[in-house]
């Protein structure tokens, strides 16, 4: 398919919001036009005060971001707004671009009933498809009924283009106050809410080529967002191979000790976090392999690091991840390359303030070339002090 996509992260200072966004726009404007590419997917990270300003900021976001295409001649991008707090800058975001000649391939969709913004290319590959962040009618309702929604409205989009759930390669959860648990009886954490949701609408589908590349992370407004690329092959040198960390246990093969919260009332019991640790994409990446790193923690075996400080929790984190995307790990699952991907962008989420200089300090004397972004936010187990997640590229 020779479509690939170039990962960018850029960061602007403390000022007002519509300056902050008018000065990333220019940013991202003068990219562009060194690199000839134009932006497929924007992801916006954000300080939000409440769920009312958070919709209030994506409105805005929206109507700049128009405004800018208007002027320029491009697609209005996918949009995606994260109520996560830079850690080193007053807004940051990280940009998703194609080459112009592959923008002209690009077909813009929206859902019928949900209103969801996607983009589909298609060839005699396969088909790709990118969503925007998919957002329920109210960001205030109980997280097991926004999660529904928000996979429902997916499941839609999937179904107009004729591809099946199985096809999602990558899928970032966004979860308002994650491991938060309501003070009622019988109430779930919403991580649990949003597993059992997730659980549910991945039974539609048989899952034979393993789950997909995923991220479960709090933030601190917003309710649930869900963001998804999905890939349907018709070739078979293309494939999506999923793949494992012999130094940790398979997210989905976790023990009923690990989670927190009360049995699902249809399977009986806790669901599990339903994805693989990376996947990697052959066949339809410009002579090359992309590989998508989940959100990865200081985890070994299916149990946390406690009680170690930010410093072994990071090297643990970048040691699984490093692990994870090795050549021989790759060769374990099939898949052949010339040497191990080379990391394009991380994400890395924070529980503190305070926690930013010496993770920091770990990771770029790991991988110096490598942009990131800090941001502050709560991760799927209280006693984590970081996650990190990435996107991957290798010569086949």
């Amino acid at each position: 398919m020779g479509f690939r996509v170039v990962y960018n992260i850029d960061k602007v200072w403390f000022r007002g919001f519509g300056e902050m966004v008018g000065e990333m726009l220019d940013k991202l404007e003068a990219a562009c036009e060194r690199g000839g590419i134009v932006p497929l997917r924007l992801v916006f990270f954000g300080n939000p005060d409440n769920n009312a300003q958070y919709l209030e900021h994506r409105a805005w976001l929206l109507h700049l971001i128009r405004e800018r295409c208007e002027r320029f001649g491009w697609r209005m991008p996918l949009v995606g707004y994260v109520a996560q707090r830079s850690l080193d800058s007053g807004l940051v975001m990280e940009s998703q671009c194609v080459s112009r000649e592959n923008s002209r391939l690009v077909r813009d969709c929206v859902s019928a009933r949900g209103g969801v913004r996607y983009f589909t290319i298609e060839n005699e590959e396969g088909k790709r498809l990118f969503t925007e962040g998919i957002l329920p009618a109210s960001i205030d309702a109980p997280i097991l009924d926004q999660s529904n929604e928000v996979l429902d409205k997916l499941g839609e989009v999937l179904d107009a283009e004729g591809m099946e759930i199985h096809t999602i390669v990558r899928q970032w959860n966004y979860i308002e106050r994650i491991t938060h648990v309501p003070d009622y009886p019988g109430a779930n954490q919403h991580y649990q809410d949003f597993n059992d949701a997730r659980s549910h609408f991945y039974a539609r589908t048989e899952w034979r080529g393993g789950y997909p590349a995923a991220t479960g992370i709090g933030t601190a407004h917003g309710g649930i967002m869900v963001e998804v690329d999905a890939v349907d092959f018709r070739r078979r040198r293309c494939v999506a191979a999923a793949l494992d960390n012999a130094l940790q246990v398979a997210a989905h093969d976790y023990s009923q000790n690990v989670l927190i919260g009360v049995a699902d009332k249809i399977f009986r019991h806790k669901t599990t976090p339903k994805f693989e640790r990376a996947k990697a994409v052959v066949g339809t990446v410009d002579s090359g392999v992309q590989v998508y790193i989940s959100g990865t923690a200081a985890i070994r075996g299916e149990e946390s690091l406690t009680g170690v400080g930010i410093e072994r929790q990071t090297v643990t984190t970048l040691e699984n991840i490093d692990y994870l995307v090795s050549r021989q790990n790759l060769r374990k699952y099939g898949v052949k390359v010339e040497k191990s991907p080379e990391i394009q962008i991380f994400r890395v989420y924070l529980k503190a303030e305070n926690l930013l200089e010496p993770a920091r300090k770990i990771i770029e004397q790991a991988y110096p070339e490598v942009r990131a972004l800090y941001v502050l936010t709560d991760v799927c187990r209280d006693e984590l002090l970081i996650e990190i997640e990435g996107v991957a590229f290798a010569t086949h």
